[in-house]
């Protein structure tokens, strides 16, 4: 684990559309990663629709980061609230003040600083769906975030479109004091919502008519996020052949590097789980979905080189063969 003082690695969990498991997946990683002995915060920043406190059996009863904002107060790490579950920790979101959604730069700005100092190995952070600007900022903050999505191909184009608009709002970031370049590029970008799709390599060539250098340091910054996919409600291993595509799509479109973490298979009783206000993971700690937690969890502490699709497949048949108990 990291040494004490030493800022936490910090995992974004994103989603192109709802309905792909998000939360979920973000609570039961942090149950994960605090029963190997990390001390971990689950931060729930889907603001405007905070529910993450559902997945980790506790109530909504208190404050979070919308009272953080709203009253000021001066240190997000008293916020947190204890869970059942030993180094886990809970950051609730919109808390007693809804309604956050939306929340100008200079409070952003805050958040993401407080969120660094957090007392943790691991803040796991439970983002809103799609691509909300507080979302996409946050997405950032880490350049291995994760993005969750179903195998159906409405959600995997969801996913793709929501790193695209990541990237273009990195880059116009950039750019943003350059208003000759700001300008070409919001039309390049108009123009490519009734035509062809606008690759980011054709965004970087437009920059470096203008300004080589900026193109150069702007391909660096942005060509450094290294996003992470997980496949969830799978019913088989081998449908996740398609990470191949998606990785292949994101490259030769978005320019980025990505890997895949892991499938995780289609599981009842986490819909079950969830009517009943129970903890996933406490029901249910051996079944298919959880084997695939485990093997992601594993990743995510001791990260190897990418693992290989075809090992990725064995893999996930392995956890769908083994019996529930």
């Amino acid at each position: 684990m990291q040494k004490l003082g030493a800022r936490p690695v910090i995992i974004p969990i994103a989603s192109g559309k709802g309905g792909a498991g998000k939360s979920v997946f973000a609570a039961s990683l942090a149950i994960n990663l605090a029963r190997r002995g990390a001390r971990v915060v689950a931060a729930d920043l889907d603001l405007g629709g905070s529910n993450l406190h559902t997945y980790l059996g506790l109530p909504n009863t208190n404050p979070g980061v919308g009272d953080f904002l709203k009253q000021q107060r001066r240190e997000l790490q008293k916020l947190l609230v204890p869970t059942s579950f030993n180094g886990l920790r809970f950051l609730p979101g919109d808390g007693k003040t809804p309604f956050m959604a939306n929340i100008p730069s200079q409070q952003r700005f805050l958040l993401l600083s407080q969120l660094q100092q957090l007392p943790a190995d691991y803040v796991i952070i439970d983002l809103g769906a799609g691509s909300a600007l507080n979302t996409m900022n946050l997405f950032g903050l880490a350049r291995n975030g994760i993005v969750i999505t179903t195998l159906d191909t409405p959600a995997m184009m969801n996913a793709l479109v929501f790193l695209r608009n990541f990237m273009f709002a990195n880059i116009i970031s950039l750019t943003a004091k350059r208003a000759p370049i700001k300008k070409d590029l919001l039309a390049a970008y108009r123009r490519s919502a009734g035509g062809a799709n606008l690759t980011v390599e054709e965004v970087y060539r437009l920059i470096e008519r203008h300004d080589p250098l900026l193109a150069r340091e702007t391909r660096k910054r942005c060509g450094g996020f290294q996003p992470r996919l997980v496949y969830n409600m799978a019913d088989e291993a081998e449908e996740l052949q398609v990470a191949q595509r998606i990785e292949s799509t994101m490259k030769k479109n978005l320019s980025l590097q990505s890997s895949t973490l892991g499938l995780l298979f289609h599981d009842p009783a986490v819909r079950l789980a969830v009517r009943k206000n129970r903890v996933f993971l406490q029901d249910h700690p051996d079944t298919p979905y959880a084997r695939g937690l485990a093997a992601i969890t594993e990743r995510i502490l001791q990260p190897p080189a990418a693992p290989r699709l075809d090992d990725l497949i064995r893999e996930a048949a392995t956890h769908r063969a083994a019996p529930a108990r």
